[in-house]
């Protein structure tokens, strides 16, 4: 079930793709965007992954930190990154257990709408490196954003409509300026 803003965030305790401990409560005092991507490869999340990482200096600078979930084993977003290093916390979850507790979407029509509709963000991201893999158990999976707060609270969600759509850079920005709006907001989306 998608969650609503305000709320609070499912912790999790975990390991990043190298293997390092990476609990949600331990960025308390930190504001955190909380990504859901599908497969390393693919070249939505890749076009996603390279302005994240244009822009990470910057968002850092601003006290923000960025944790990326992959549907992908953590050996596959590894070799992955090798070539793309990525300067945040690398999450892998191949059996969709955050993705569950954070209720991300399974749609075939998301993912028809984003090939016809987004032809030119999986070109951006095949130039960047994200070929694809149709064979991959969750292509059907909607990305997710999640913003929290420095007092750990959920200020915002974000569903995408189809499997192309997080939320944009700008309200990222924004929110790491501390120009975000006070009130908490929600975008849920109900897919086919």
């Amino acid at each position: 079930m998608p969650l609503s803003a305000p709320c609070q965030p499912i912790n999790f305790d975990s390991h990043d793709v190298y293997g390092n401990r990476v609990r949600l409560q331990d960025f308390v005092g930190k504001k955190v965007l909380l990504a859901f991507f599908r497969d390393a490869a693919c070249p939505f999340c890749n076009l996603r992954l390279y302005e994240l990482t244009r822009q990470y200096e910057q968002l850092q600078a601003n006290n923000l930190h960025i944790i990326a979930v992959f549907s992908s084993p953590s050996e596959d977003v590894r070799r992955f990154v090798a070539r793309h290093p990525r300067p945040f916390t690398l999450l892998s979850d191949p059996n969709l257990y955050l993705y569950e507790r954070y209720g991300i979407q399974h749609s075939g029509w998301a993912l028809v709408k984003a090939i016809l509709f987004r032809m030119p963000r999986i070109i951006g991201g095949m130039m960047k490196g994200g070929h694809g893999d149709m064979k991959n158990p969750y292509v059907k999976l909607v990305p997710a954003d999640f913003l929290i707060s420095e007092q750990g609270e959920i200020v915002h969600t974000w569903y995408g409509r189809d499997t192309s759509d997080h939320i944009p850079m700008k309200n990222i920005e924004a929110f790491s300026r501390d120009e975000w709006p006070h009130a908490a907001t929600s975008r849920k989306t109900r897919l086919a």
